[in-house]
């Protein structure tokens, strides 16, 4: 079933490669070209190969999706801004290094023994498994098929905090020791930016990255606005290009499906309507769940906000969301906030509210509590996919 829907996804693909070179963007807007040296790379940020490197503009959006139980930290989020920031790699034939600036107007530093003052802090993460026939995984630390390693640094005092850590999704972070890896992170002051490279192997025990096409992706903590653990920016899956390997041209047509990359709302109609399929959107009851753009009558936490879906995910992420649900099931932050208030237990506790759970078990096995609309036409999926591109506004967060 789940290779027939995955066929049924790259048989929606209409574009050809050379559309996708020339029209859609994708290299332009998603990949970073990294520069091949048959040197040593350095770790650190203002080393000379990194104005060399090729730089690839990215934006960083709120996740949306977290609530952490701090009125404050919550209340700043509607006031964000998406965060642009540049990126750029670099490879040799045994490590690669990933490089990121961004803008940041008050540096924070976390203080030991402190509840109330937090870190600006900077992660980058890979799949453990890509390629062709299979899925992305969920941007936000991955999902329980598809784990991811993501590679941490923040502005901590006293330490130098460089964790790498094994993820299923929210909640799951597993710390390892993975042998060959430098995080080097720095504040400019005259500029007010951050500087960060992460290097590590090509490959290692968990993940190889010794293919033409890597998906990558990218976090930041702004300390000033009370971030830490899921409320944070993160941008979308991006591309990094290794010029040296074999580019898998399958592999390339799925990922790079559903273009534009640039403007959605002025050339979203490029794949669909996003018209018709904000009406499906509402007609096939997905604001009875979801929370995304005017629609907000959904409680809060009952699933993934999606107000800002547009930025945070790609285009063929969403679409397989809607045909096959199953397959990338998120895991739930923080379940046991929501509770029944009737048959409390013998200790007058309340039961959690199940409605709130964003997924069901059988026999053991989790399944997503979204029901699949593999039914629906391909073009009427395109739609509600053209729709949810559109989505990059948070500010009716409450």
């Amino acid at each position: 079933m789940k290779r027939t829907l995955k066929a049924a996804v790259l048989g929606l693909t209409a574009i050809s490669l050379s559309a996708v070179a020339a029209d859609s963007g994708f290299f332009k807007y998603e990949v970073i070209d990294a520069l091949y040296t048959s040197k040593a790379i350095p770790s650190d940020p203002n080393a000379k190969i990194w104005e060399k490197a090729k730089g690839t503009e990215i934006t960083l959006y709120p996740q949306v999706s977290v609530r952490l139980n701090d009125k404050k930290a919550n209340s700043l989020i509607p006031k964000k801004e998406a965060i642009k920031a540049t990126v750029k790699a670099a490879y040799n034939g045994k490590n690669i290094a990933v490089y990121i600036k961004w803008k940041d107007d008050t540096p924070s530093l976390q203080p030991t023994l402190t509840t109330n003052q937090f870190a600006d802090g900077v992660s980058v993460e890979f799949p453990n498994k890509f390629g062709r026939g299979i899925t992305l995984p969920y941007v936000g630390m991955g999902d329980e098929n598809h784990p991811v390693t993501v590679y941490l640094q923040k502005n901590v005092a006293g330490r130098d905090y460089q964790k790498v850590f094994i993820s299923k999704g929210f909640g799951s972070l597993t710390e390892i020791k993975e042998n060959g890896v430098n995080i080097v992170m720095k504040y400019d002051s005259k500029n007010k930016e951050w500087y960060a490279v992460f290097k590590r192997p090509l490959k290692t025990e968990n993940s190889n990255l010794r293919a033409g096409l890597v998906p990558v992706a990218f976090a930041v903590w702004d300390g000033n606005k009370y971030e830490r653990d899921g409320n944070k920016s993160l941008s979308r899956w991006k591309f990094i290009k290794l010029g040296k390997y074999k580019l898998d041209k399958k592999y390339l047509a799925y990922v790079s499906w559903g273009g534009p990359y640039a403007d959605w709302k002025e050339k979203g109609k490029d794949i669909g309507n996003p018209e018709n399929g904000k009406k499906l959107f509402q007609q096939n009851g997905c604001i009875g769940c979801h929370r995304a753009g005017e629609f907000q009558t959904a409680p809060a936490g009952m699933a993934p906000d999606l107000s800002d879906i547009g930025g945070i995910a790609n285009a063929v992420y969403l679409k397989e969301s809607i045909v096959n649900p199953n397959d990338v099931i998120i895991r739930n932050l923080n379940i046991n906030r929501h509770y029944m208030k009737t048959n409390p237990d013998r200790f007058k506790a309340y039961p959690n509210n199940s409605m709130y759970e964003w997924y069901i078990k059988t026999n053991g096995k989790k399944q997503s509590k979204m029901p699949t609309f593999a039914h629906l036409k391909p073009q009427d999926i395109n739609d509600i996919v053209a729709y949810l591109k559109t989505l990059v506004d948070w500010k009716n967060f409450k």
